[in-house]
C-alpha cells in the first residue's frame, strides 16, 4: 500500500514507519528538521518530505509533493504533533502564540489533509478505499493540566475530526477514519517531564509494569491498515497502560 506518515523521524510516527516498512509499504515520510534522524529508515520504499506543519502551505505542499511521489495514497496517517507549555499566567501574545501553533501542527495540518485526499479521491472518482488514521490522546477525554490546555483542546477535535469523516464520507466517498488515543508514551516529547518528575511518578498511574512505547502502538496501526478493523471506522482505540478508562 501506499501511505503518507506525518511526523515520521522520532517516537510514535518513527515506530510506524519501521513497522510498515518490515510490512512491504511504499511511505512517504514527512518530517519537519530532522531528516537525519530518518536515515535507517530509507530504502527505495521510502521517500521523505520536509514541510512545517504549522503553517496552511506546509500542509499544501506536503499534500502536494505526496500526490507527485505516488499519486493517491491509501491511508493517511495524522501522527505529529507538539506539546508546548503555557500556563494561564503567560504574556497573552505569547499564550496565543503557542496556542495558534498547536493547534495549526495538531489539528489544522491534520483537518486540511484529509479534506484535501478526500476532495481530489471523490473529483477523480477514486473508487479504492483511503483509511485515515488519526493520532489523538487520551487527553482528549480527561482533559490536561493548565500548561497544556492547547495540547488538550487540539487533540479533542481530532477526535471530533475522526468521527465526523467516518460519519460523512464513509458510503458515499469509501473512506474510512480511526483515532488511536495513547496516554503517556516514551519518547522524546516527555523527555523533560521525566527529567523533571521521574519515570516512577508516571508509573503510579498506569495498571502495568513499564511505560506504554511506540512499539505498543505501531502494531495497532499496523492492523487497521490491514483493513481487518474496517468495521471499527469513527472509533477510538485507547492505548494508555490503563491510566484512563472510560
Amino acid at each position: 500500500m501506499k501511505i503518507l506518515i506525518t511526523g515520521a523521524s522520532s517516537g510514535i510516527g518513527y515506530e510506524i514507519a519501521k513497522e510498515l516498512i518490515n510490512e512491504k509499504h511504499k511511505l512517504v515520510l514527512h518530517y519537519n528538521k530532522n531528516k537525519k534522524k530518518l536515515q535507517p529508515l530509507l530504502t527505495k520504499n521510502t521517500h521523505t518530505v520536509s514541510q512545517d506543519l504549522s503553517t496552511s502551505l506546509g500542509a499544501q505542499q506536503l499534500y502536494e509533493q505526496t500526490i507527485a511521489h505516488f499519486g493517491f495514497p491509501d491511508v493517511l496517517i495524522n501522527n505529529a504533533g507538539i506539546a508546548i507549555s503555557s500556563s494561564v499566567n503567560t504574556d497573552a501574545d505569547l499564550w496565543n502564540s503557542s496556542w495558534n501553533k498547536t493547534l495549526n501542527v495538531n489539528l489544522g495540518a491534520p483537518a486540511y489533509l484529509c479534506k484535501c485526499f478526500i476532495n481530489i479521491k471523490r473529483n477523480k472518482n477514486i473508487h479504492s478505499r483511503f483509511r485515515i488514521i488519526n493520532i489523538s490522546s487520551r487527553a482528549a477525554f480527561r482533559g490536561e493540566t493548565e500548561d497544556f490546555i492547547s495540547y488538550a483542546c487540539s487533540k479533542g477535535g481530532v477526535v471530533s475530526l475522526t468521527k465526523t469523516i467516518a460519519r460523512s464520507f464513509g458510503k458515499k466517498d469509501n473512506v474510512l477514519a480511526f483515532t488511536i488515543a495513547p496516554g503517556f508514551v516514551k519518547t522524546e516529547m516527555i523527555k523533560d517531564f521525566l527529567n523533571k518528575e521521574g519515570e516512577n511518578y508516571i508509573k503510579k498511574g498506569i495498571v502495568l509494569d513499564r511505560l506504554t512505547e511506540p512499539k505498543d502502538i505501531s502494531p495497532v496501526v499496523s492492523l487497521i491498515v490491514s483493513g481487518k478493523l474496517d468495521h471499527a471506522t469513527g472509533s477510538t482505540i485507547d492505548i494508555n497502560g490503563g491510566s484512563y478508562l472510560r
